[in-house]
C-alpha cells in the first residue's frame, strides 16, 4: 500500500500480477480492507489473466552451443522486437535500426567461462540496462523540456532510474522520475509518460480534471494505454 497525503482518492491497481493500492493518508485501513473485498472478484481475475500472459511470454534468456547463440532471445526497443546478438572484443553495444538487432559485445574473458551461466545472462543484461539508460535519459531531457513550456509546468527535477512496476511518478515536491525501460516504447507512448507525469504537478491524482488536461496536450493518451496493455507481457526485463 502506498499512502500520500496529496492524494485525494483511492486507485487499486494490478501490475505484474501484483495488487497496488494507493490511497489518502486520512483513509484508515479498515475502509480500505473492505473496499479490496468489494473488488476482489475483479482483482483476482486481473491477477490470474496477468500471470497467464507472463506465463505465455518467455522470459529473456541465452542459451549457447559453443558460441553460437541458438535460441534467438529479443527485446523491445522503440515499440519493436529486436534479436540480440553476442560478439567479443570490447565491451559496448551497437543498435542496428535497419536490422532490427541489437549486438552485445562482451569482453573476451567471457568467451573462456561458460557462457550459458548465469553470469554471463547478468552482464549481457547489465550492458543492455545501460544503453537504455543511456539513450533514454537524452531523449526525456530534451522532450521533458518541450512539454514542460507547453504546459506551463516545470518539475523542480527529474530521475532516470529502473522501476518494476512504474512507468513513470511524481512526489509532492515536484520531482519526477521515470524508468529507462521507456526505451522499449515507441516515442509517442513515451511523450505519453512524460506528459501524464507533468500533468501530475497540477493534479496530483487521477481525477477527471487531471485527464482532462492529459487530453488536452496528448489526444491520443487513451491509444497509448492500450498500447502498453496489449505489449506488457512483452515489456517484462
Amino acid at each position: 500500500m502506498i499512502r500520500s497525503s496529496r492524494r485525494k482518492t483511492i486507485a487499486l491497481q494490478v501490475s505484474n500480477a501484483q495488487v497496488i493500492v494507493r490511497a489518502p493518508t486520512f483513509v484508515k485501513t479498515a475502509y480500505i480492507e473492505r473496499l479490496i473485498q468489494a473488488k476482489l472478484q475483479w482483482l483476482e481475475q486481473k491477477v490470474a489473466e496477468q500471470k497467464q500472459k507472463s506465463r505465455s511470454t518467455p522470459h529473456f534468456t541465452l542459451q549457447f552451443v559453443g558460441e553460437k547463440l541458438t535460441n534467438n532471445p529479443t527485446v523491445y526497443i522503440d515499440g519493436v522486437p529486436h534479436s540480440i546478438n553476442i560478439e567479443f572484443g570490447r565491451k559496448h553495444v551497437l543498435h542496428n535500426v535497419s536490422r532490427q538487432s541489437l549486438t552485445v559485445v562482451l569482453t573476451e574473458s567471457y568467451r573462456q567461462g561458460d557462457l550459458n551461466s548465469a553470469a554471463t545472462l547478468a552482464k549481457v543484461k547489465s550492458q543492455i540496462d545501460c544503453w537504455f539508460k543511456a539513450h533514454i535519459e537524452n531523449y526525456i531531457a530534451q522532450n521533458l523540456m518541450i512539454f514542460s513550456k507547453q504546459l506551463a509546468l516545470k518539475p523542480t527535477a527529474f530521475k532516470v532510474r529502473k522501476y518494476k512496476a512504474r512507468w513513470g511518478s511524481c512526489n509532492n515536491r515536484g520531482e519526477l522520475s521515470f524508468n529507462y525501460l521507456l526505451k522499449m516504447l515507441p516515442s509517442w507512448v513515451i511523450d505519453y509518460v512524460i506528459i501524464h507525469e507533468l500533468c501530475h504537478l497540477k493534479h496530483m491524482n487521477h481525477s477527471t480534471k487531471f485527464w482532462q488536461l492529459v487530453a488536452t496536450h496528448c489526444p491520443e493518451y487513451q491509444l497509448a494505454k492500450n498500447w502498453l496493455s496489449a505489449h506488457q507481457p512483452y515489456l517484462r526485463w
